[in-house]
């Protein structure tokens, strides 16, 4: 989409004098959202062991490999590995009934551009019933190509349904960790149960990924990452520095995903379990739009489009390579037989601009007139169509930001959140209010706080009926930059009557239990970030019962 460049804007910004306390208090709950922009180790080689889906462009996603890196072989001798490549470690995702995204890449040298020779690769992989891979199923090889820092997608066919498998892969001498997943059950089975993990939020530099130590010990089916998987800034500390600066090119960006996927806490917890990835905003730029950037920014798409690339080499995601354009289409759904669905979206690429210049505060005129558009129309009526046709008991929206209307009557507006969208959030609530949609749960993250709350058809009106849940996860490590208390914060919100479980303090994921009677969060907190070992504690547990709207007290 095109749209009018943004005037030049300034990030150190002041509220009315009368409204400072207020202002400090959206500073530390709402504006610096995932906004600041496990040691960087380089991992282990790992020579020891160690339902149907969609995109917005099509009914069937095609398999990665027909566009992207492709299976194969290349025909010549590929040179020498100068190392071992398979630093960061194994990943899948986006598992079908009879097939998953595996991924990895090569990278001897992962910190420098991966360090690999301008040739292809040929990358066998197999996956088998057990973790000593007696019994292998299935195997290939995947052409690892320069072009896409040689990561490689495979999308591994001809599995059996709602079940578990090992999976590795393998280049020259080199064997990579083994990792474990899982494909959907059938579209037509009613199983019992689902368990998810919701996680956003992964600044590097502020915090160990003590978090993922416990999230992988977990018994989970599935993990739903909510955005915010890097960041671009080139900050330092207080725990670990950012390796560059600020990423702007194809190279900063792979470098940073590189520094990421180097983490042992999180490269275990992708070993563990197929993950399910949207983007938000530090992928690319803090709180950009479409072809916005933050700042008045010239050269943004050409940016955005070496953000997206390397996105896409970094995930294991069922979605076609960016397009020619520099566009990537990651909204997406699949379904858990007759148990669940679950719509994954985009709230970056197809929104309008913020309006009042994204400065968080009261209304500087532009309400009145506002025409804001989130989703875009396109996945905006994909995702109404896909929730008036799902047969799923539970209806799960995994997004990135906080639907929920918290806006203290307009004093202190988010415009970057559904907040400053406020007839798009109500066209979707006015939807959901006359399809009588039951079960839908949105499941959202970006402001480094925990929480749970009641949605009501009119946003923020009590007295209108409850016609979803929403679901806020905290932050990995992500934390608010203010010397605000986080129990005033915490005093502030605690005043809004749709919200029953409220945490500004810490950090952690959301635990989801699914069955076929009742849906449970369980919002899981570790003690510390600050050194590599934590231990975590379930702060709260909290309860929907299907076909009874609103949050289940204790």
């Amino acid at each position: 989409m095109t749209s009018t460049p943004r005037p030049p804007r300034t990030r150190a910004r002041t509220a009315p004098t009368r409204r400072e306390f207020l202002w400090q208090v959206v500073a530390a709950a709402s504006a610096s959202a995932c906004g600041g922009g496990s040691g960087g180790g380089e991992g282990t080689d790992g020579d020891s062991p160690g339902s149907s889906t969609s995109t917005g462009s099509s009914t069937e996603a095609e398999p990665t490999t027909t566009t992207g890196p492709t299976s194969g072989t290349t025909g010549e001798p590929a040179p020498e590995l100068p190392g071992p490549p398979f630093t960061l470690g194994v990943a899948s995702g986006d598992p079908l009934a009879d097939r998953v995204i595996l991924w990895t890449r090569l990278a001897p040298d992962p910190l420098a551009g991966g360090g690999m020779p301008e040739a292809a690769f040929a990358v066998a992989w197999e996956v088998a019933t057990d973790e000593a891979f007696a019994d292998v199923v299935t195997s290939g090889e995947a052409i690892a190509e320069p072009a896409f820092a040689h990561a490689v997608h495979v999308d591994a066919t001809g599995l059996l349904p709602d079940s578990w498998y090992f999976y590795r892969f393998r280049v020259g001498e080199h064997t990579s960790a083994v990792g474990r997943t899982r494909t959907l059950p059938a579209s037509d089975s009613a199983p019992e149960r689902l368990r998810l993990a919701s996680a956003s939020c992964q600044r590097f530099t502020t915090g160990y990924y003590t978090a993922y130590a416990h999230l992988a010990a977990e018994d989970l089916d599935l993990v739903l990452f909510l955005g915010d998987y890097i960041y671009e800034n080139g900050d330092k500390g207080p725990v670990r520095d950012h390796v560059g600066e600020e990423c702007r090119t194809l190279l900063d960006y792979r470098n940073r995903y590189a520094q990421y996927r180097g983490d042992a806490n999180l490269q275990a917890a992708h070993h563990r379990f197929p993950w399910a990835v949207i983007w938000d905003d530090h992928e690319v730029d803090n709180n950009y739009v479409a072809d916005i950037s933050s700042v008045d920014d010239p050269e943004f798409m050409a940016r955005r489009t070496a953000a997206y690339q390397a996105f896409y080499e970094h995930m294991p995601i069922r979605v076609a390579p960016p397009a020619a354009d520099g566009s990537l289409a990651i909204y997406r759904n699949f379904s858990w037989g007759d148990l669940a669905e679950v719509f994954l979206l985009d709230t970056r690429q197809y929104r309008t601009d913020q309006l009042c210049l994204d400065e968080p505060g009261e209304d500087c005129g532009e309400l009145a007139t506002e025409d804001g558009d989130m989703l875009g129309p396109e996945q905006e009526a994909w995702l109404t169509q896909g929730l008036a046709a799902s047969p799923a008991i539970w209806k799960l929206v995994a997004q990135q930001i906080v639907f929920s209307k918290v806006d203290f009557s307009g004093l202190l507006i988010n415009w970057d959140q559904w907040d400053g969208y406020p007839k798009a959030r109500q066209r979707m609530l006015d939807f959901l209010a006359g399809e009588q949609l039951a079960n839908v749960v949105i499941l959202a993250g970006d402001l480094h706080v925990g929480g749970m709350a009641d949605v009501n058809a009119v946003a923020g009106d009590s007295n209108t009926p409850v016609v979803a849940v929403e679901i806020v996860t905290t932050s990995i490590t992500s934390s608010s930059e203010t010397d605000i208390p986080p129990e005033t914060i915490e005093q502030l919100v605690g005043t809004i009557p749709q919200i029953k479980h409220f945490n500004a303090h810490s950090r952690g994921y959301v635990s989801i239990d699914v069955t076929r009677e009742a849906l449970s969060a369980r919002f899981m907190i570790v003690d510390t970030i600050e050194s590599e070992t934590a231990t975590v504690d379930a702060e709260a547990e909290l309860t929907v019962l299907a076909g009874v709207p609103g949050v289940q007290l204790p």
